[in-house]
């Protein structure tokens, strides 16, 4: 028996390392998502739980002083899920404050049977204010596991199959983990429980949670979070692009230049002639290049028409200063956006300043 308790001290002891050392980790890491902070607090809190647990049989009453550094266990992992699964908006202020009120509940349980048992403090209300701080830990930890697992399954029927991969480790670890524990144990004979028994589930628990939320992690490291940086890094290029294809045909006026091709602005802006029309058609929301540029020109054209001292100018004129080779696809190009032709776009200007 006696070797069964110390290779359990051992596993324990083995069990706080390996989460203070995945808590370091992904502390250094809180910069770049919000769920390394969520999951380092978490890995911090069972190392502290496991640690009261440890400590209990040589340190009392003072473990219940290390166990109220693991008041974010269940909680911790529920924000570590919203985070995982969720893109905006994962963690609140409403989040945070049922959170506290769990770690609320436990720091004062521990801090209530420290003080029983270091002054002896025998009173009527405090066991009635201990079993009441259970009941509250119980109701509050049994609902952040069934959150916990409602923000991996929310996302299952709709989910990629990379994204539904990652789902079914993250549930199938996490069933098991609370399988063991809870419905296991209740299960187990009565000497076996009061033994050593059910603080074993607890260890391969937390080892199965620890190591498969790690590798989730990292898996969602190298197969979602880089494309979506790299999707990110090419919407900024894309954006810089349209940016000085703007600068080149409307501040510059290259619009105005006849027989102006796609070919020319990917010359002059040094990029593949695709880029330029992928840019036309996601950010100008245009049909093709030609569409954008005529549009342009017809807006241009309008101007020219309606302009008091440009009365005098010929309809084929102004279509040729506007970047029309000739009067044909100026007609064309100006009833497709004007709905009427340019002459009788400019009587109907005159009638308007009359």
């Amino acid at each position: 028996m006696e070797l069964s308790v110390d290779h359990l001290k051992i596993a324990q002891l083995l069990i706080v390392l390996l989460s203070l050392s995945l808590a370091f980790f992904h502390l250094r890491l809180r910069q770049s998502h919000v769920l390394h902070l969520a999951y380092a607090v978490f890995c911090g809190s069972s190392a502290m739980y496991i640690a009261g647990k440890m400590t209990a049989d040589f340190w009392s009453p003072y473990h219940h002083l290390i166990g109220t550094l693991g008041f974010a266990t269940c909680s911790g992992y529920w924000l570590f899920a919203r985070a995982f699964f969720r893109k905006a908006n994962s963690i609140n202020r409403h989040h945070l404050l049922f959170v506290g009120l769990l770690g609320a509940c436990l720091i004062l349980r521990h801090l209530i049977m420290f003080s029983e048992k270091m002054w002896l403090t025998n009173t009527n209300w405090l066991p009635v204010l201990t079993t009441v701080l259970s009941e509250a830990i119980a109701l509050l930890s049994s609902g952040m596991l069934i959150l916990a697992f409602w923000e991996g399954y929310r996302g299952l029927q709709n989910a990629t199959a990379i994204k539904r991969k990652m789902i079914t480790i993250y549930l199938s670890s996490f069933v098991t983990a609370v399988f063991s524990v809870m419905l296991i144990a209740a299960a187990l004979p009565k000497e076996v429980l009061a033994g050593t028994g059910r603080d074993w589930l607890v260890v391969f628990a937390y080892l199965l949670v620890l190591t498969s939320t790690h590798g989730l992690i990292r898996y969602r490291q190298q197969h979602i979070d880089e494309k979506e940086q790299k999707l990110d890094v090419s919407v900024q290029e894309e954006t810089k692009l349209a940016q000085q294809i703007k600068t080149l045909l409307v501040e510059e006026k290259g619009f105005l230049e006849s027989n102006l091709r796609v070919a020319d602005i990917a010359r002059e802006l040094d990029v593949p002639e695709y880029r330029i029309r992928t840019v036309m058609l996601n950010q100008f929301n245009a049909k093709n290049f030609n569409h954008y540029i005529n549009q342009m020109r017809v807006e241009h054209a309008k101007n020219l028409l309606s302009a008091p001292d440009k009365q005098e100018w010929p309809v084929l004129v102004v279509g040729i200063e506007s970047g029309f080779a000739s009067a044909a696809p100026f007609t064309r190009a100006f009833k497709e956006f004007a709905g009427c032709t340019p002459g009788q776009y400019r009587k109907q200007q005159l009638a308007t300043q009359g």
